[in-house]
């Protein structure tokens, strides 16, 4: 399985997954993760408190085989993985 390398502004992970999108869609499912352990009084607050921690995907995600900071992967918008992520049948893993 091929490994991918997903980033959206403070956001650099790897994945090993079958393919560009699927990676993004796990980006994205690892900051649902991450944000599930926000405790917040508002949507607002969670927002920022995410975007403090560095957890929160910015409106694009560049995915890429060769390694992070590299313009020659493809770039999918936010609104479009998430949009993938749930068309899921089961949550990514």
């Amino acid at each position: 399985m091929p490994k991918f390398y997903v980033e959206s502004g403070p956001i650099q992970l790897i994945f090993d997954a079958s393919t560009v999108e699927q990676a993004a869609v796990m980006a994205f499912q690892w900051t649902c993760d991450k944000q599930a352990e926000i405790e917040a009084a508002s949507p607002l607050d969670h927002m920022l408190e995410a975007e403090e921690r560095g957890w929160q995907l910015w409106d694009e995600v560049r995915v890429n085989e060769q390694g992070f900071g590299r313009w020659d992967g493809e770039v999918f918008e936010t609104l479009d993985i998430f949009e993938a992520w749930l068309r899921l049948p089961d949550p990514v893993a």
